[in-house]
């Protein structure tokens, strides 16, 4: 057999196990479905038609499994079919992969809770979803000469080059703005239970700056909105598209826009969908003071990029702070006021909070703080929360 037809017949192997593994849990994921449809009803998403449309198609078919009907060619073929005799339009790429995703979270989600070891089968559900994906998005690729895959495939193609985390957020802030149409880049973690933004790395930004922000998402009320209504709807709903803000003036706080002169920028979601993680977000403009419009034919690359490096990211998250190369607990010597601050850190406290907290100048919380990173050897505010965590300093 000629390795091409082999690997044909591999792949198709591959969707094969997809549907079964699917058909033999449908009931789990048929209510898993219905679930995520009326909490899309119930926030009144003018998209929800697809999901709708998508996997009642897909109940049907899965049934037709279980009467040894498997032709899954077809069933793409079906599918594509249906919706244009249907709808008689393309669907909107952002949209569909939107719903898409949360289709196939949900498959994620019901396998993980009957299956032992269920991760070692995660790729082919991933592979057949993906060919789902593929085949509906086909024609409006014909119609609008999409060319945001290539731009995904680059960008994929650049960030997978890094060894460790540190590269990671370098490459992929250099890959938002190279690959896509923006000039700076800013690239945040969640911590605290999604509860505060903190600075990791700057692309055209000054990186120390970037790096000292550590902001509660309370105070970005466009962002605390998204978090707060997915946080609701739970863990296999977040996946979020990118938030456009055509004036930072009114949406961020105040000292921001003027120190980094913010006008128009996009928020990027950072997420791993198939673990229902939200790791923290990408800031995006198109340099000082310039204001900006999005086509949302931009959203797709955009999600697809967020998911790339929520997937980067989620490997190698804390990997730099190897816990055996940790100094000992007992060989750092740091007073009660020392630990306060830490334990303040890590609840995401800025430099002024801390101060205000404990009763001190702001010049003598960063003496403090200086003080802690040369002798926990962490290179930023972040690290010494999470070294102090893993050396048990603070719970």
């Amino acid at each position: 057999m000629k390795l091409s037809k082999s690997l044909n017949h591999h792949l198709d192997h591959l969707l094969n196990d997809a549907v079964k593994m699917l058909s033999s849990y449908q009931e789990d994921l048929l209510q898993e479905w219905r679930f995520m449809l009326q909490s899309l009803k119930n926030t009144n998403k003018k998209s929800v038609v697809v999901f709708e449309f998508i996997s009642e198609f897909l109940e049907r078919f899965l049934r037709s499994v279980n009467e040894g009907n498997v032709d899954i060619y077809r069933m793409l073929n079906e599918l594509q079919e249906d919706w244009f005799a249907y709808f008689q339009r393309s669907p909107e790429p952002e949209a569909l992969i939107f719903h898409i995703n949360l289709l196939e979270n949900a498959a994620h989600k019901v396998l993980k809770s009957r299956i032992a070891y269920s991760s070692k089968l995660h790729p082919s559900v991933h592979y057949l979803f993906s060919k789902i994906s593929e085949v509906m998005l086909f024609q409006s690729e014909k119609e609008n000469h999409s060319i945001w895959k290539d731009a995904v495939i680059l960008f994929n193609e650049w960030i997978i080059r890094s060894q460790n985390f540190q590269e990671s957020i370098k490459n992929i802030c250099y890959g938002f703005g190279y690959f896509l149409p923006f000039e700076r880049c800013a690239l945040f973690k969640f911590a605290n239970k999604e509860s505060v933004g903190v600075g990791l790395f700057g692309h055209h930004l000054n990186n120390t700056e970037i790096q000292a922000i550590a902001e509660k998402i309370a105070n970005i009320p466009v962002l605390n909105q998204s978090l707060v209504k997915l946080k609701s709807q739970g863990h296999e709903m977040k996946n979020f598209q990118p938030i456009y803000i055509p004036s930072a003036a009114i949406d961020l706080p105040e000292k921001y826009v003027e120190n980094f002169e913010l006008t128009s920028l996009v928020i990027v979601p950072i997420y791993v969908p198939e673990e229902g993680k939200i790791i923290g977000g990408v800031v995006l403009d198109q340099g000082p003071g310039k204001q900006f419009t999005v086509d949302t034919s931009l959203f797709p690359a955009l999600m697809k990029f967020g998911q790339s490096s929520g997937e980067l990211l989620s490997k190698f998250i804390e990997a730099d702070i190897k816990k055996d190369n940790l100094p000992k607990k007992d060989s750092i010597s740091l007073s009660p006021r020392e630990t306060e601050i830490i334990k303040l850190l890590a609840d995401g406290a800025s430099t002024a909070e801390a101060a205000l907290k404990l009763y001190l100048s702001e010049f003598t919380v960063r003496d403090y703080i200086s003080s802690i990173m040369k002798r926990l050897n962490a290179q930023n505010r972040t690290e010494v929360a999470v070294k102090a965590i893993r050396m048990g300093i603070i719970d």
